[in-house]
C-alpha cells in the first residue's frame, strides 16, 4: 500500500528545505508546489496576478496527477505546500478512493521569527512566487488563520520550526521513517 506525506503549515516554516531534505535522506521522491511553479512559470510566462493565480491551480493539479501516478505503482511520495483548504480536501478524495495512507506534517511557528525569514529570503525568490509584492507584517500574520491543523489529514504531526535545528529534523525524520516501514 502506498504512502504519502503531506508537509505543510505555515509560511516560511522551511517546508520546502525539510521536505527536499527528507527525500534525499529517505529516498522518497518528493514533488514540491514551488519548483513546479517556477518551472510553469518559466515556460507558459504571466503577465499580472490573475494568470499567476491560474497558474497555481495548474501547479497543484500537475502535483496531484503526478502524486497519484506514483501512488498507482505503489511509490511512498512527500508532496509540499501550504495547501489551501480546498486543496487539502481534494486530496483527502484523491487518497480515499485509492486507500491511500496519510501523514500530514504540520510546521507552524512564532510570526516574528517566520516573517523575518519571510523577509530575508524575499531577494532570492522566483519571480512567480513575488506577484503579490512583499506582504506586510499584518498580512502575514492574517495569513497563518489560512493553514489551519484542524483542516489536515491523515495522522497529523506537528513541528515548531521557529528555532529549527538537527534534533528537529531528526525528530521529523524518524516520524516520516516509522510511518513509511509501518505496515498499517
Amino acid at each position: 500500500m502506498s504512502k504519502l506525506i503531506i508537509i505543510t503549515g505555515f509560511l516560511a516554516t522551511l517546508k520546502t528545505t525539510i521536505s527536499l531534505r527528507l527525500s534525499k535522506d529517505l529516498g522518497i521522491p518528493s514533488l514540491n508546489k514551488d519548483s513546479i511553479k517556477e518551472i510553469l512559470g518559466e515556460t507558459i510566462g504571466f503577465t499580472n496576478r490573475e494568470e499567476n493565480l491560474k497558474l497555481s491551480f495548474a501547479t497543484f493539479q500537475l502535483m496531484k496527477f503526478m502524486m497519484m501516478k506514483n501512488m498507482d505503482l505503489n511509490i511512498d511520495t512527500i508532496i509540499e505546500s501550504n495547501f489551501k483548504p480546498s486543496e487539502i480536501k481534494e486530496l483527502e478524495n484523491a487518497c480515499r478512493r485509492q486507500n491511500i495512507q496519510i501523514l500530514t506534517i504540520y510546521l507552524f511557528g512564532d510570526v516574528d521569527v517566520l516573517y523575518q525569514r519571510y523577509i530575508d529570503r524575499q531577494p532570492n525568490r522566483h519571480p512567480v512566487h513575488t506577484s503579490t509584492g512583499l506582504i506586510s507584517y499584518e498580512m502575514f500574520k492574517q495569513s497563518m488563520s489560512q493553514y489551519r491543523k484542524e483542516d489536515c489529514i491523515g495522522e497529523v504531526v506537528s513541528f515548531d520550526t521557529t528555532k529549527f535545528n538537527e534534533d528537529i529534523y531528526h525528530d521529523i525524520l524518524h516520524t516520516v521513517e516509522g510511518f513509511s516501514k509501518s505496515n498499517t
